[in-house]
């Protein structure tokens, strides 16, 4: 079983790829039936405006460090098949997926983003001169 991060935006490409998204947001989005770890997902005080960098970094390292790897590791590998964990950011935005990849990957998982590739500079599509007949 192979973990990745991803974004809700991604669902298709996932489901494509015989992966399982698993949301690890706060909120999930409404039309999203898929399976849930809110074990995994920053508190709500987390995502309000009264919580700084500093502390949202603090709170969630707090939550990674009481988190039972072997009890995630059994109930990912229960799901049966590759999975995703996803929330709402894109790849390149500051999240707290990318905080528990890190995490896990400390630990000698091997999580990656699913798709993105940090160093493939993103190519503008050339303009395409239109004809008017």
């Amino acid at each position: 079983m192979k973990v990745y991060t991803s974004y809700f935006g991604n669902l298709k490409r996932l489901y494509a790829s015989g992966i399982e998204p698993v949301g690890i947001a706060r909120y999930q989005p409404k039309w999203f039936n898929g399976r849930n770890m809110k074990q995994l997902s920053p508190t709500s005080y987390m995502l309000s405006d009264r919580c700084s960098r500093e502390d949202y970094l603090r709170l969630y390292n707090a939550i990674l460090e009481n988190l039972n790897l072997e009890q995630l590791k059994s109930e990912l590998e229960s799901i049966g098949r590759d999975v995703a964990l996803c929330c709402y950011e894109k790849p390149e935005d500051f999240c707290h997926r990318h905080l528990l990849a890190d995490f896990l990957n400390k630990h000698g998982w091997d999580v990656q983003e699913f798709g993105f590739n940090p160093h493939k500079k993103v190519q503008e599509p050339e303009p395409e001169q239109m004809s008017l007949f």
